[in-house]
């Protein structure tokens, strides 16, 4: 005797036989329990309150197994979150773990088990990763580096760490500022320079040259939209425009405006031509027809976008050079979190 796997349903019959559109993606592993075959497009629909309790009698037998130490349950290798031996070693830690990732676990099937859209399950799961890292244990007090530190120096840090937040609490609400020990121009920030061009959205650095000679090609820094230029200024002996311009290298260097309200409606059009401007009036300076360029973060995104656009008008050949450091350029690895950043943002406005 023969068995013949399940062949899903027509459209006709879809609603009758309790199936329904799968978003799955095909390739992927079929839902626990679903009786078609993988990429076929359909997925067992289970009544709502079904799914629920026979997801809540998973879990609970996976914490009783958790509880009595008899659990298979393990981070996987690339999970950085348990990368310490105490997760495994540490019977409480361990079965803190166990009970955070079957958790994770059953609240990802349930997920799976709603037939949700491929954008509204992208959003959920987006979110769901989010919340399930902010409770992981790893997130706590009781990560073993944590203990270690608490226990090395018999507590004290603990208390002070304790005093602090009782003083945050108490006073009155403030945003970070520089340390009074710390001044701009001389702590960081140090290498001479002027303004050489201001625009709304931004204003250009010019480095004072330290040689004789310097190269043809300047190089314009393209820092983090959420960060000033001295990203690559930090201090005397740690920058990097400081050792630039000791080689000789002509240095530009882009500072962002602070956004109000006023500019909610820049894009990254608007920070792109930003970058537009700059590559101009470095060229003008440096009376060249190519610049070289150096970004970091989101400054790395944008100036990509922006090589993109040249390269498709036949202007490539303005840019000599690009070192693109710390910048997200291909997010499909991550794109579920994106779409449900890019929606939000279009659901605020």
């Amino acid at each position: 005797m023969t068995h013949q796997q399940p062949r899903p349903p027509t459209a006709a019959d879809a609603a009758v036989t309790g199936w329904t559109r799968c978003s799955r993606p095909a390739g992927r592993a079929p839902c626990a329990r679903c009786p078609a075959p993988p990429g076929c497009g359909w997925r067992r629909r289970w009544p709502p309150g079904r799914t629920v309790a026979r997801r809540g009698a998973g879990l609970a037998a996976e914490l009783a197994r958790i509880g009595l130490g008899r659990s298979a349950v393990a981070p996987g290798a690339d999970d950085e979150r348990y990368r310490d031996p105490a997760w495994t070693r540490n019977p409480l830690l361990r079965r803190l773990a166990q009970t955070h990732l079957a958790t994770s676990a059953a609240a990802e099937a349930l997920v799976g088990d709603a037939g949700l859209s491929p954008a509204d399950d992208a959003r959920v799961r987006a979110a769901l990763d989010v919340l399930a890292g902010a409770l992981a244990p790893s997130s706590s007090p009781l990560h073993p580096d944590v203990l270690r530190a608490a226990v090395d120096p018999g507590g004290t840090n603990a208390v002070r760490g304790l005093r602090r937040l009782v003083r945050d609490l108490t006073g009155p609400a403030r945003v970070p500022a520089v340390p009074a020990a710390c001044e701009i121009g001389t702590d960081v920030a140090a290498t001479p320079g002027a303004v050489v061009l201001r625009t709304p959205v931004v204003e250009m650095v010019q480095f004072l040259p330290q040689t004789e000679l310097v190269h043809d090609v300047p190089l314009l820094v393209v820092p983090p939209v959420l960060n000033r230029y001295y990203v690559a200024d930090l201090a005397p002996g740690r920058s990097v425009v400081e050792h630039l311009v000791r080689s000789g290298v002509q240095v530009f260097a882009l500072s962002w405006r602070n956004p109000t309200r006023e500019q909610a409606h820049w894009d990254l059009d608007t920070y792109a031509r930003a970058v537009l401007d700059g590559l101009d009036a470095a060229e003008h300076i440096a009376r060249t027809q190519r610049v070289s360029l150096m970004a970091f973060g989101a400054g790395a995104t944008i100036s990509a976008m922006l090589l993109a656009h040249l390269a498709a008008t036949g202007s490539q050949d303005r840019v000599a050079a690009v070192t693109l450091a710390g910048g997200v350029l291909d997010g499909r690895t991550d794109a579920a979190a994106a779409r449900a950043a890019v929606a939000a943002s279009q659901r605020a406005g």
